[in-house]
């Protein structure tokens, strides 16, 4: 989790600081601020179309980017509202911007209400629109940085020892803003979903910090494993906001460590066509688990893991007109930072109520993953806040940095600014069957951090095309690189690649998830693995001969768990897989040369396809 000290920022696109009314906020919607139209928007993430662009879908695309964190909600018109936390000149203020386009162009902002400095510092919030057409915030806040904390509490408070929830609903159809009230008071944690049921109950699931550690981990079967410091549950009302109850289910998740304060955080919550609410939790386990309520969110199952593949980070749920259901995730593993890392943001779509899934495409990419960590703080694109437009597209904010990375302290001047992005994401896009690479658009569309000897090399025919190289340049560094294309349980991957005369070895992988280019144990999580022998012999026969191009198919059965192995159209192999999964959506190249290896191999294209009905 993060911290909720809210950040000091002036909104790039310009702040409206005289108080308005939500009347006055759906004016301005016809005034657009500088952001780019939906023809020139930014590309979030994508790859190079292996047919016209006319006939494919749009790659996400990044409609907005600001200062301050904007998360947006859809009003019952279809108008889409975004909503952030700026403290100007020393006072918290409420601003929101408005789109009447489906998200591609934004009004000016409009400050909405100011919060109470009196009661501490507001933070981290949470923000949606009912059925009502009224807007309900919800705030984490530090009552010991507030006036009246320090009137009644003589002895100092360690920071963010409590953070209270407090809430606020528009009236009048958004057209006044009464004072926020508190609704909860404990330690909580993020919140990262707020939703309104078929029955009207409005539920927020929350988080919250319990005495609980390692040296006191609790009776019976507690006793004899850990589950971190934070227990999760929800909060529901059944009047509008008017009144908040808590479920009586804590719900509790194991963890790999004894010494993290985590365990079950940051719930989000959906609710399924036969009733259920359905809530997926944030673990440190490398998945998310789940918990089911058939009582509209009172009572709650015992949380318990699924198959869905996940680093230490929180995931977003939305449901789309047609029924089926998007979410967005980290799949990422194996990585300090986060129980796996955050390098990459996925979104999967789901069309039988959330059972399978299918996609798994990366929809935004860090942009200073090839730069080291930051010394602290969070890093990366994460904590997605996704809203449906009125054209059946998915609209989401990330909380976590996708930009500049946020403190570095020792620099003198240094001053962190994390720049924040709204992004449009097509359904239809997740649901393509395949995807090509032949490198004249760049490199940006693979991983190749943390390593070197991996470049764009001139063409040795072509003149003006490039090619990949991957050439094991220095002993203490890898050599690898790192490609996704859409989930599929059959498929194939066709690459053209050329070993040079003293070419060292390499490992051609397919898997199911992310993990860094320098991933030391990708081997034993890959699903498929294809060796290339320093004389070019590969996996259980066939030889690939230097210095001319070859054509390497890797057709994969996950199902049957097998994958059929072909040099220039001559099947030379029959692999078995080395683990069951739902899929594969990744390739990873490596070399595998025990020292230097200055030859290495090109690659020339690759291009990955789905078979039909195999999208699970």
């Amino acid at each position: 989790m993060r911290k909720v000290a809210h950040r000091d920022s002036v909104a790039t696109i310009g702040m409206v600081t005289a108080g308005g009314l939500w009347s006055a906020l759906i004016v301005i919607c016809v005034s657009f601020f500088t952001l780019p139209g939906p023809g020139s928007a930014r590309q979030a993430a994508g790859s190079q179309p292996s047919a016209p662009a006319s006939h494919r879908p749009a790659p996400p695309l990044a409609v907005a980017r600001t200062d301050e964190l904007y998360k947006p909600a859809t009003l019952p018109d279809g108008r889409l509202v975004a909503a952030a936390l700026p403290t100007v000149e020393g006072v918290q203020r409420v601003v929101a911007i408005c789109s009447r386009d489906n998200g591609h162009t934004w009004g000016k902002p409009l400050t909405l209400f100011s919060l109470p400095r009196e009661e501490g510092s507001f933070g981290y919030f949470n923000f949606m629109a009912d059925r009502a057409g009224e807007m309900h915030l919800f705030f984490l806040v530090d009552p010991s940085t507030g006036a009246k904390w320090r009137r009644t509490h003589p002895q100092a408070t360690a920071p963010e020892a409590r953070l209270d929830i407090w809430h606020i609903k528009s009236t009048g159809g958004g057209t006044a803003w009464p004072s926020p009230k508190r609704i909860w008071e404990g330690r909580a944690g993020d919140m990262l979903s707020v939703v309104q049921l078929r029955s009207g109950r409005i539920l927020l699931p929350i988080c919250y910090r319990t005495d609980r550690n390692w040296a006191r981990r609790g009776d019976g079967f507690d006793a004899y494993t850990y589950h971190g410091q934070f227990d999760s549950s929800v909060l529901y009302s059944d009047d509008g906001g008017e009144s908040w109850r808590q479920s009586p289910s804590a719900l509790r998740t194991p963890t790999p460590d004894i010494t993290t304060i985590l365990g079950a955080v940051e719930p989000v919550v959906l609710q399924l066509k036969d009733g259920r609410a359905w809530m997926l939790i944030r673990t440190q386990m490398g998945r998310f688990y789940e918990s089911y309520s058939a009582d509209d969110g009172k009572t709650w199952t015992p949380p318990v893991p699924t198959s869905l593949i996940s680093s230490d980070s929180p995931a977003g749920l939305v449901r789309l007109p047609d029924g089926r259901i998007v979410m967005i995730l980290n799949r990422t593993l194996r990585f300090p930072y986060a129980y796996g890392g955050r390098h990459v943001l996925h979104a999967a779509i789901s069309d039988d109520d959330g059972r399978t899934w299918h996609g798994y495409r990366e929809v935004v990419r860090d942009p200073l993953r090839g730069q080291p960590p930051p010394p602290d703080g969070d890093f990366g694109p994460s904590y997605p806040y996704p809203t449906l437009t009125q054209d059946g597209k998915v609209l989401f904010a990330t909380a976590c940095a996708t930009g500049t990375r946020g403190g570095q302290p020792h620099v003198p001047g240094f001053v962190s600014r994390q720049k924040r992005d709204l992004i449009l994401l097509d359904p239809a896009w997740l649901t393509e069957i395949s995807q090509r690479t032949d490198f004249s658009g760049g490199l940006d569309d693979w991983s190749a951090f943390g390593v070197k000897g991996v470049e764009l090399v001139p063409h040795p025919a072509r003149p003006g095309a490039r090619v990949l190289g991957i050439r094991k340049t220095e002993p203490a560094w890898p050599a690898a690189a790192v490609w996704n294309f859409p989930m599929g349980a059959r498929g194939h991957v066709r690459l053209n690649l050329m070993l040079k005369p003293g070419f060292g070895g390499a490992l051609v992988g397919l898997t199911d998830h992310y993990s860094v280019p320098f991933d030391g144990e990708d081997t034993f999580y890959n699903v498929y693995n294809v060796a290339i022998g320093p004389d070019g012999e590969l996996t259980k026969g066939g030889k690939l001969e230097p210095n001319r191009w070859h054509q390497l198919d890797l057709d994969w059965d996950t199902i049957a768990g097998n994958a059929r192995i072909l040099a220039d159209g001559k099947q030379v192999a029959l692999v078995r897989a080395k683990r069951e999964s739902e899929g594969v959506s990744y390739l990873r190249l490596c070399s595998t040369a025990s020292g230097v290896d200055l030859s290495g191999f090109l690659v020339e294209s690759v291009e990955a396809k789905i078979s039909p009905g195999s999208q699970r």
